[in-house]
């Protein structure tokens, strides 16, 4: 009697949590269009830039950039800086300039329909340079290696405490089933076909650089330790069998000194970008900004911070062979490029199987190696992303890459 009279209280339970559990009505929740703002003012002599936008609803695909905007940049010696539309919602400083210590800076915006905004004055923070950017094979929580890619900095006795970083990774890609030729079409009607050999400077050597940027903020702060100096931080795990770090691999990490309210921005900023904190306290409009309307209205809310930071760049190479013997994983693996048609140029029906493949994402491979003078099977074809790389990065190398 008793087991039944728990399973009776066990079920009363279950029925108590279900009950408790009520959907989010997401179309309920009331819609603000702010501005967005992304500014970086950095030490480098450059043409600056300014991105400005207008939130939009939560289900909404695509950005919607505030057009048309008057923007520009005041030092406190009354020097102005301005910035004109170059595309959509970017703003780029007419002239290059570069942010001086011991100045401080505004940032202006006027919209179209004449709402003014300004930040607060913000001064350049110390400069720190980055001492040496290294790599150590860990184990992660799954316990599979991964290689950790990790910065240190120099000793600073400037009161740099506050550090943001990011980077930009290139990785060299190599095609499985690479042809220096490939197949021109000549003609529909009647179908001619031909092969021409590839051009270098336009379709590589069977070599393609891949990239990518980081998408995640990265901060960290020596305040609260017993010297200036930012040790073994983690910047970019890669897993050991990846083909990112496949033959060679290189990343320019930018390392940012930020003041403290910056440095409080991006931390609040990195929670609330955290899934795991989609349901937490911490809410877009609870963020402050150092930016604000000068009729200080509660209809005229702005989003995001004008960074006012130094910034040391360094770029990083290094080969397989450098980091372990062991084989890695390929972007595309020989088991999935079994398919190699070998198809007519003209069926008896009057199209071109040939053609169909070529429009259909396959390229040439070989000559038909069974019969050369066969002028209706004349190509062997494989997918494109076995005989070309530049389905994962450009064929072509970029201007700052070294072997």
């Amino acid at each position: 009697m008793k087991k039944h009279q728990n399973y009776f209280y066990f079920l009363i339970f279950i029925l108590l949590i279900i009950s408790c559990t009520q959907p989010i009505e997401i179309d309920n929740v009331t819609f603000e269009e702010n501005i967005v703002v992304k500014a970086i003012l950095t030490n480098e002599i450059k043409n600056h830039s300014i991105t400005l936008s207008k939130t939009v609803q939560i289900d909404a695909t695509e950005n919607n950039p505030l057009e048309n905007a008057t923007v520009f940049i005041t030092d406190d010696s009354g020097i102005s800086y301005n910035f004109e539309e170059s595309e959509p919602g970017e703003y780029i400083s007419i002239t290059q300039f570069a942010a001086i210590a011991s100045k401080k800076y505004t940032l202006h915006i006027e919209t179209a329909l004449g709402t003014k905004y300004l930040s607060t004055p913000e001064e350049l923070p110390s400069s720190s340079e980055i001492d040496n950017l290294d790599f150590d094979i860990e184990l992660n929580d799954n316990g599979e290696e991964v290689v950790v890619i990790k910065v240190n900095s120099i000793l600073n006795n400037n009161n740099a405490n506050y550090y943001r970083y990011t980077y930009d990774e290139t990785y060299k890609l190599k095609a499985i089933y690479w042809s220096p030729k490939k197949i021109r079409v000549i003609s529909e009607n009647p179908f001619l076909f031909t092969t021409t050999i590839k051009d270098p400077d336009v379709d590589g050597v069977g070599f393609c650089y891949g990239n990518q940027k980081v998408k995640k903020i990265m901060i960290t702060e020596t305040k609260t330790l017993s010297e200036d100096r930012v040790i073994a931080f983690p910047i970019r795990t890669i897993p050991l069998d990846s083909y990112i770090i496949g033959i060679r691999y290189s990343i320019e990490i930018n390392q940012y000194v930020l003041n403290k309210n910056a440095y409080d921005y991006y931390e609040l900023l990195s929670k609330f970008s955290d899934p795991d904190e989609i349901f937490s306290q911490v809410q877009l409009g609870n963020i402050p900004s150092n930016i604000r309307s000068e009729m200080n209205s509660s209809n005229n809310k702005v989003s995001g911070f004008f960074e006012v930071s130094t910034v040391y760049t360094e770029r990083f190479y290094v080969n397989r062979e450098d980091i372990t013997d062991t084989n890695f994983t390929n972007y595309v693996t020989s088991s999935s490029c079994l398919d190699q048609p070998n198809p007519l140029v003209e069926d008896r029906f009057g199209r071109s199987p040939l053609l169909d493949l070529l429009n259909n994402g396959y390229i040439f491979y070989i000559d038909s190696p069974t019969n050369p003078l066969d002028v209706t099977r004349p190509y062997v074809l494989i997918g494109k992303s076995c005989g070309d790389c530049s389905f994962f990065g450009e064929p072509v190398a970029p201007s700052f890459w070294i072997d």
